[in-house]
């Protein structure tokens, strides 16, 4: 007899536990992403240009622990002639850390199903999500980005 009841002891605590573990909420990769940078891109008669069906944008990294990082955003099929008005857009940079190490914010970024206009999740080696800074007033003249390439400028 004790040893059915230890038996079933047993299966209450698997049971009990099994249910923790499913109610438990799965993080996602989003959630767990601090600050850690903005990024502010600009084109205009100047600094973009239209190569084909790409936008090309001068773009700045501004981080606390850091030196401002320069790259170029490739935008394909923005629908803006750059060189009629200026563009500006903002982003807050999303990593695991509060900070990015040389050129890590390189790589493709895609707009996710389901996500707000101009959220854009990438990178190369680390999980980056750009967050537009300011939602209403996110870039200028207004545009909803798919997806963009960013790239180290030459330096």
């Amino acid at each position: 007899m004790y040893s059915a009841m230890r038996t079933k002891g047993h299966w209450v605590i698997v049971a009990v536990c099994g249910a923790a573990v499913l109610a438990t909420p799965i993080a996602t990769a989003e959630a767990q992403q601090v600050q850690a940078g903005t990024l502010a891109c600009r084109g205009g008669p100047d600094t973009g240009f239209i190569l084909g069906p790409v936008t090309n944008l001068d773009c700045v990294l501004q981080a606390d622990s850091a030196p401002d990082g320069h790259y170029v955003a490739a935008i394909p099929n923005l629908g803006i002639f750059i060189g009629d008005e200026e563009v500006a857009l903002t982003w807050k940079v999303m990593a695991p850390a509060p900070w990015l190490g040389l050129d890590q914010l390189a790589g493709s970024y895609t707009h996710e199903s389901g996500a707000r206009d101009n959220v854009l999740t990438g990178g190369t080696t680390t999980p980056i999500t750009l967050h537009p800074l300011n939602e209403d007033a996110f870039s200028s003249p207004p545009v909803k980005i798919e997806s963009l390439e960013i790239r180290p400028m030459d330096r």
